[in-house]
């Protein structure tokens, strides 16, 4: 006599399938890093200044990981950070301070965490002495600020911050600078310099026009 295991074939099918991992869920043994909030990324200040912290977040399964080191380093620009390492709080955060350099400029600072989802986590800082430096950050929708004024042969930082996504910067004709003309995403940087007086726009062509939208100027004097 034949006999039939369907049935039993469906149901073994529906034990398997619910036993299986969801993976929308949140792995209860994954760490990972997060900006702070605040987490005092693109900052500003004269030369030799102290800013607030820059602070990162550890998680491990979405609850804060308290007692984990968190290293600290200027990657580019000039600056001194108050420590090498710093352990995370019950919160999960860990910050560190930068003291500016003596020169203008845009510093790059990273934290990392050994084994950490999103690490390392970069931040950016600038050196500005007025006229002679200035830093635009090129937001999602918007540069701020969306005018700057710089002395005769200034320059400007346009800084794309974490999580800033698809911008760049297009000159309106007749002036060829600024020009990031490659579409970015944050964390980047371009510094231009401008040599002539004049009045510099531009706009990003992902989301904005020469008259709308995501622009800006640039006014040397």
């Amino acid at each position: 006599m034949r006999r039939s295991f369907h049935g039993v074939s469906v149901l073994a099918a529906l034990a398997l399938a619910c036993s299986g991992d969801d993976d929308g869920g949140i792995n209860p043994n994954e760490l990972s890093m997060s900006l702070g909030n605040p987490s005092g990324n693109v900052q500003t200040g004269p030369p030799n200044a102290q800013l607030g912290p820059f602070r990162v977040r550890l998680t491990r399964g979405g609850t804060p990981a308290s007692g984990l080191a968190v290293t600290w380093s200027v990657t580019s620009g000039g600056g001194t950070l108050n420590v090498p390492t710093s352990i995370t709080d019950d919160q999960g955060d860990a910050e560190a301070v930068l003291t500016l350099g003596p020169t203008a400029g845009v510093v790059t600072v990273t934290a990392t965490s050994t084994g950490a989802q999103g690490s390392p986590r970069t931040f950016n800082a600038t050196a500005v002495v007025p006229g002679e430096f200035a830093q635009v950050e090129v937001r999602n929708n918007d540069f701020a600020p969306t005018n700057v004024a710089i002395n005769v042969g200034g320059t400007v930082a346009f800084v794309w911050p974490v999580g800033a996504e698809d911008h760049n910067i297009v000159p309106v004709a007749p002036a060829t600078r600024p020009s990031q003309e490659t579409v970015r995403d944050g964390p980047f940087t371009h510094e231009e310099s401008f040599s002539t007086v004049g009045t510099f726009q531009y706009f990003c062509s992902v989301h904005g026009s020469a008259t709308t939208g995501m622009r800006g100027q640039v006014v040397v004097q």
